[in-house]
């Protein structure tokens, strides 16, 4: 039977300071997102902390700057190693199939004092608190990940003191897939192409429109429909390494749904890209046994935007 993606409920542990005494509690639910990293690589959480409203407002400042001009869009183009602005259809590129046509935009937010489209204030306000909301449940994700692990306090927190700061390339990603115009050709589209991601963790937010699959550890697509309430965390390239693969960097695609009355609207999402600082070494446990060579994180991560996008 294919393993389906779990809910983990946080709500247990509570929002205040990670080493109040809930020794059990954090260890449980520690381990319970841990078999999921293993199993699937993709998990949901429930009383994750973020307030809806707050998620809300992000969805809306990003429709309002993909609703602009396209010429004023291309204004705040980033680059591959500037990564703070938008990119238009086609410049990225994650389907290896030639004959895949990729149906997206993404505006790339590495720094909340980077560079920002005057056009629409509320950009800047709205994903910097998202961010910071962001930032705190990634510590306390990893803090539950090294327990679960079994790894000394701080192994993993230690490497990601500068999240959306200087030499560091967490990102904030506002991604928006257009509606397909009647008589669209739709022989070979997509609106995101087979991958894995390249960091330590996603936190993934989606609206109602669906799409998204994952391929589990068996070789079957499943469907990682928006659950009200939850956000989807994965497990990125460079965590399956530092676990030598114990964790799973899972696959996964956004496919254009089937019934017309969807394909006819536009598709959002907001994703939290994790990454440890730049310097960071990565070496797999038990690296006597590993197949990885040892990366840094700035490495790793400047070789897949280099294999991705197209300037």
């Amino acid at each position: 039977m294919a393993a389906k993606i779990p809910v983990v409920d946080m709500g247990k542990l509570g929002l205040g300071h990670f080493d109040s005494p809930q020794e059990e509690e954090r260890k449980q639910v520690g381990n319970e997102i841990a078999e999921a990293f293993r199993n699937v690589g993709f998990v949901y959480l429930k009383n994750h902390g973020i307030p809806q409203q707050v998620i809300e407002e992000v969805f809306s400042s990003s429709k309002e700057f993909f609703c602009l001009d396209p010429q004023i869009k291309r204004n705040y183009s980033r680059g591959v190693t500037d990564i703070q602005g938008y990119t238009e259809v086609n410049r990225e590129r994650l389907a290896t199939e030639k004959d895949i046509k990729e149906l997206r935009e993404s505006y790339d937010i590495n720094r909340v004092d980077g560079m920002f489209p005057e056009e629409v204030p509320a950009l800047n306000s709205s994903t910097s608190r998202i961010i910071q909301y962001c930032k705190d449940l990634s510590t306390r994700l990893l803090a539950l990940v090294e327990l679960a692990l079994g790894v000394k306090k701080n192994y993993f927190l230690s490497s990601h003191q500068r999240m959306f700061g200087a030499n560091n390339p967490s990102c904030l990603r506002l991604l928006y897939y257009p509606p397909l115009s009647e008589g669209y050709n739709k022989e070979g589209l997509i609106r995101c192409g087979q991958h894995t991601d390249y960091g330590t963790f996603t936190l993934l937010f989606q609206d109602t429109m669906g799409g998204l699959e994952v391929l589990n550890r068996a070789g079957q697509w499943l469907h990682a429909d928006p659950i009200p309430g939850t956000i989807l965390v994965n497990i990125g390239d460079l965590m399956q390494f530092w676990t030598n693969d114990e964790f799973v960097a899972t696959e996964h695609r956004v496919l254009v749904p089937s019934e017309e009355v969807k394909q006819s609207r536009a598709r959002q999402s907001v994703v939290c890209f994790v990454h440890p600082d730049d310097e960071v070494l990565i070496e797999p446990q038990n690296s006597c046994s590993s197949v990885y060579t040892p990366i840094t994180s700035k490495e790793h991560t400047h070789r897949r935007f280099q294999e991705t996008y197209s300037y």
